[in-house]
């Protein structure tokens, strides 16, 4: 294990050309700077290597989530965040071939793309709905759960996307339910009234975030095996970036230690592992 991912860099500046970081857990910890995390952006900055944050979190903009990472002290820009509600628009597009709008539940905000789908977001309305797109954000947890409890115990057949797949964000106490963890309630109270309900996820560890990702590689002039993706969980991180074919490194500044490694398949096994990014 090296000791930084600084360290790792210095060693083999040519082995990577881009990198992909996470956000919460690896540079943040809620709005405070992870020890270590400005300075190596300043060296890649310096150095003229391309970087994006790759995110689940999708309750926010790009522009917000640049700002968030500026406020604290680590300059982004739009442009460098991709998000795991980014694939959204073009699932949308190329699903409904209806020539008519779905109408969806919407928690959190999205564009709405004319033609193809439009949102609802009074929870009285919601058995007007073709399914229910949960993209996280502040909600009444009472009130829209129980919405979506009851839209699915009637309509169980329809479709239940929830743009973030990770249940658990570290937070400097402990850490905080995500919205799939959120969600998981629901499905645990479907379960048991019969209903095996499945999601549909876009962010790491699944396709549809990666495909973006690849996208936006390619615009810097860098092929998914030149990059290396750096976060602190397993589940997500490093299990979507080895599926995707891109060298992961686990930080061990968030949820994943490396004593979690072995109780996982390959497909959960970094390449690398560092303490710290500097």
């Amino acid at each position: 294990m090296a000791e930084t991912l600084l360290e790792l860099y210095r060693k083999n500046p040519e082995k990577f050309r881009a990198f992909l970081f996470d956000i919460d857990g690896t540079v943040l910890l809620a709005n405070t700077p992870i020890p270590g995390a400005p300075e190596f952006l300043d060296v890649l900055r310096k150095d003229h290597v391309p970087f994006f944050f790759l995110t689940n979190n999708c309750a926010q903009t790009h522009e917000e989530i640049a700002q968030r990472l500026t406020d604290a002290g680590i300059y982004a820009k739009p442009d460098e965040i991709i998000s795991s509600g980014d694939p959204v628009p073009k699932y949308f597009m190329k699903k409904n071939k209806t020539g008519k709008a779905w109408k969806y539940f919407l928690v959190g905000r999205t564009p709405e793309i004319p033609g193809v789908i439009e949102y609802e977001k009074d929870p009285a309305k919601i058995m007007e709905c073709d399914g229910v797109l949960h993209n996280a954000g502040k909600y009444d947890w009472a009130v829209v759960m129980t919405a979506i409890l009851n839209f699915f115990l009637k309509f169980p057949e329809k479709p239940f996307i929830v743009t973030n797949p990770d249940m658990l964000n570290p937070m400097p106490r402990g850490v905080t339910l995500c919205s799939n963890g959120q969600m998981e309630l629901i499905i645990a109270l479907l379960k048991k009234q019969g209903i095996d309900k499945e999601r549909i996820h876009f962010g790491k560890p699944f396709p549809a975030v990666y495909e973006e990702v690849k996208e936006r590689l390619a615009s810097v002039g860098v092929k998914p095996e030149e990059a290396l993706a750096v976060g602190d969980w397993l589940n997500s991180d490093i299990r979507g970036a080895n599926l995707a074919g891109i060298s992961s490194c686990l930080v061990l500044t968030g949820l994943s230690k490396e004593e979690d490694i072995a109780n996982h398949d390959e497909t959960f096994c970094p390449e690398f592992i560092v303490s710290t990014l500097s």
